[in-house]
């Protein structure tokens, strides 16, 4: 329902094929219980790699975006994080999270995580094997890449908005400031409604062109508009962009943005600007230059040697 999630898995199965290149990769779905045939494959594999922004949280008992259970765990492979995240700013674990997940991940393996705020939590539940690697999205947007993404406003631009942070005041404002700077204006559909909600905005959205919700269209778009920027509200949108070398400017709606942000300087604004504010960083030079844990990717990677 979701196609950034594709924007993840294509960065976290590239950096398993790198790290991994003559093993097969059998695929669970994170979003699904694991099925008598997945038990099946357990017994199988080797090990269990959990690629994702917002897996965790503190109360996995009742908030399952990783849906699994304590029974998983007698039936599972040792687990291994590649990127994960906290979803949202939270308490501190509850006692059944910290026993799942203490339970569940290989306490053989350095586990690697998106941000710091992450790794706080996560070793308050008694993991301490952790590496703060930022997301593997991230992982090849090093100088050369970075240098290579133009620093000046482009002709055009792709927008995105999301289903569920709306807030039509700010989100108007924000678009309106994109028809004062741009000259054509494309939206991409990343989540399930993120096109009804566009559609909510009523004649703010006359001539802006829509961009289906795929990944390979945004891909095309990316590739083959001529001039583009992008900005949003989504998140990974903004960084399959910069794989893209493209400018990327993306407004914070959530904890994932505002974490990266402040530990490897992603081109993050906020979502509470004025017109004018957000004319005035459409218009300006902005350099994009991602800060790397480049020895904690490493590290991670050198475990599997």
């Amino acid at each position: 329902m979701n196609v950034g999630d594709f924007i993840i898995m294509d960065s976290a199965y590239k950096q398993i094929c790198k790290t991994f290149p003559h093993t097969q990769k059998v695929h669970f779905p994170t979003h699904e219980r694991i099925t008598r045939v997945g038990i099946k494959r357990q017994r199988q594999i080797s090990l269990n790699f959990l690629c994702g922004t917002n897996c965790l949280n503190s109360s996995m008992l009742f908030h399952r975006q990783w849906n699994i259970g304590m029974l998983n765990t007698l039936f599972m492979k040792d687990t291994v994080t590649l990127g994960v995240g906290w979803a949202n700013y939270q308490n501190n674990p509850d006692i059944y999270t910290s026993l799942l997940l203490r339970n569940i991940l290989s306490k053989k393996h350095i586990h690697s995580v998106r941000d710091s705020y992450t790794e706080k939590l996560l070793r308050s539940t008694g993991v301490q094997n952790i590496l703060n690697t930022g997301c593997p999205t991230m992982w090849d947007l090093n100088n050369d890449h970075c240098t290579q993404i133009p620093s000046r406003k482009s002709k055009n631009v792709i927008f995105t908005l999301t289903d569920y942070r709306k807030d039509s005041i700010k989100d108007s404002i924000f678009i309106r400031a994109l028809k004062k700077s741009y000259e054509d204006i494309y939206f991409w559909i990343q989540g399930a409604n993120d096109y009804a909600y566009l559609q909510s905005l009523g004649n703010l959205i006359q001539d802006i062109k829509i961009i289906p919700a795929n990944l390979s269209d945004f891909d095309a778009a990316l590739s083959n508009t001529h001039s583009v920027d992008y900005a949003g509200t989504r998140l990974h949108a903004g960084i399959r962009a910069m794989q893209k070398f493209k400018r990327s400017i993306i407004l914070s709606v959530d904890n994932r943005a505002e974490e990266k942000k402040k530990d490897f300087n992603l081109p993050v604004i906020s979502r509470d600007l004025s017109l004018e504010e957000y004319i005035h960083i459409f218009n300006g030079n902005m350099t994009t230059n991602i800060s790397l844990p480049l020895d904690n990717i490493q590290n991670w990677k050198n475990q599997f040697s």
